[in-house]
């Protein structure tokens, strides 16, 4: 799994669909915490505003370190050369 489906499915687990129990149809989204209760149900201009929300407060944030890794076949070229 690369990075990019992790966070979709880490995603997946924090905001799911509220659905009408009797009728099975979406009332609502639901936020959940991390033991997977309900912290906040909201309805579609609430989620719509949030996500804008969500987006401008996303791009204050520092870019995430990456660590680069390099190809094994490097390493062994590299410790052939110290040999």
């Amino acid at each position: 799994m690369d990075e990019s489906a992790w966070y979709a499915c880490e995603a997946a687990t924090i905001a799911v669909h509220g659905r009408d129990l009797a009728t099975g149809t979406v009332t609502a989204i639901l936020l959940l915490d991390t033991c997977g209760e309900v912290a906040q149900e909201i309805d579609r201009d609430l989620a719509k505003a949030l996500a804008l929300r969500l987006l401008d407060l996303a791009d204050d944030l520092p870019e995430p370190v990456r660590i680069v890794r390099r190809a094994a076949d490097v390493d062994e070229h590299l410790r052939e050369l110290d040999d």
